[in-house]
């Protein structure tokens, strides 16, 4: 198998696989996409005869530009789940404060009623 097939076959197993746990609900659509479009990339840039006249122009091996191409597009996909995780972190810190401050002024109108709090 050559170089440029394994990349071609890890992009085609990428949309498989993104697409069979979007059909299991195991993964979110939203995040889907973005596994789709780097599978899509790989297959694509293993394929394209271009790839190795932009390495040469570039200066690198023909047989470095593809990994390096797909480190590119994965450390983009984890910077854009960085983003939302930090996103979900501080929407979940308010929510925790907003819920702190329900829980007083539930108490509070407990203790004037005089009923007693759990």
């Amino acid at each position: 198998m050559s170089f440029f097939s394994v990349f071609f076959v890890l992009g085609a197993i990428t949309v498989i696989a993104t697409l069979v746990s979007l059909r299991r609900e195991h993964i979110r659509t939203e995040y889907s996409l973005s596994w789709l479009l780097v599978g899509f990339a790989l297959a694509i840039l293993a394929l394209a005869p271009g790839m190795t006249a932009v390495a040469r122009k570039l200066g690198i091996d023909s047989h470095l530009a593809l990994p390096i191409a797909g480190g590119v597009l994965i450390s983009m996909l984890v910077f854009e789940i960085s983003h939302r995780v930090s996103k979900l972190r501080d929407e979940n810190v308010m929510l925790a404060q907003r819920i702190a401050i329900l829980e007083f002024q539930l108490r509070q109108i407990e203790e004037r009623r005089g009923e007693p709090g759990n």
